[in-house]
């Protein structure tokens, strides 16, 4: 494996992290009075037009029933997730969803045994566990000091963490069989497709739709924002990095989101970290260099043999 390979890869997981930590206070400054099943139809929308060029250029548009089938159930997750993340933003900060994202790999690790199962899962367990219950901390301070965040807020938005977690093992398992061979232009553009197509018939049915009226230049800026640098790009950057960095290691950089999130909170917001957040800070970092350290070692195990 090349050094400058290996570098690049975490400096791409390095910007990644940063995107998404920035993602929830981009989404937060949407306006309230906006429907968020709407929000999330344009979002994935307006990804999917972004990559449409790039599907008609390579002509990767025949698709089977079984495939469009795939897609569905894949976009489906993702309109959950970005739903569940709009929706909780109304009733909690964006520290709280931000925070709570990152038990998505743990949940990912339970799926993952299910549905594609390695022996190798074992050695991520112990770390997540650490990560994760610093992340619990995080998400138990609440949006002040002696405020515990909404348990809607929490419910909902952990009903859409569940759905995200789901996506990737299922998206590997079905890549064997339904999917075989798609690559990731054509995977981002149909489940995106899929995804904000639910959501904008469910939005007219719902009378959501009327919500649209309400929509500013200033809100149409944060969707455009946020479907280009915290969908589009991070999805590229993810792929990006897969198969240079053990998965383990990919999969660790959300844990490093939080940390970004905690520090946005502290210095621009202004706010004396608590002993609560300062403790799930430290076990988060913890957590993050046991699963770095994990996955450097299967590497080098790799290339031994």
């Amino acid at each position: 494996m090349k050094t400058t390979g290996f570098a690049t890869a975490h400096a791409s997981m390095l910007l990644w992290a940063l995107l998404i930590a920035a993602s929830f206070s981009a989404a937060a400054q949407v306006s309230q009075a906006i429907d968020p099943i709407l929000l999330t139809g344009l979002r994935l929308l307006l990804c999917a037009l972004v990559f449409l060029p790039l599907l008609l250029h390579k002509g990767d548009t025949v698709m089977t029933v079984r495939g469009l089938l795939g897609h569905a159930v894949l976009g489906l997750l993702l309109a959950l997730y970005f739903g569940s993340l709009f929706e909780a933003l109304r009733y909690t900060s964006a520290v709280n969803t931000g925070t709570m994202f990152t038990l998505v790999p743990l949940m990912t690790l339970g799926f993952e045994a299910v549905l594609t199962p390695d022996s190798r899962l074992k050695q991520r367990i112990v770390p997540m566990l650490l990560a994760a219950a610093g992340a619990v901390l995080l998400i138990l301070k609440g949006t002040g000091p002696d405020e515990l965040p909404s348990a809607y807020a929490l419910t909902v938005y952990g009903i859409g963490c569940l759905a995200m977690a789901l996506y990737a093992p299922l998206s590997q398992r079905l890549k064997a069989n339904s999917l075989k061979g798609r690559g990731p232009v054509p995977m981002t553009f149909w489940n995106m497709l899929f995804g904000a197509l639910f959501l904008l018939v469910f939005c007219g049915l719902s009378g959501g739709w009327r919500s649209a009226s309400f929509l500013t230049l200033n809100d149409f800026y944060w969707l455009m924002y946020l479907a280009v640098f915290a969908t589009l790009a991070t999805f590229w950057l993810l792929h990006r990095a897969i198969g240079v960095i053990a998965p383990s290691s990919v999969i660790s950089y959300i844990y490093l989101s939080t940390l970004f999130i905690t520090l946005f909170h502290w210095f621009w917001g202004r706010q004396m970290p608590l002993p609560l957040e300062l403790a799930g800070a430290v076990l988060v970092g913890i957590g993050m260099f046991a699963l770095l350290m994990s996955s450097r070692s299967a590497v080098s195990a790799m290339v031994q043999s």
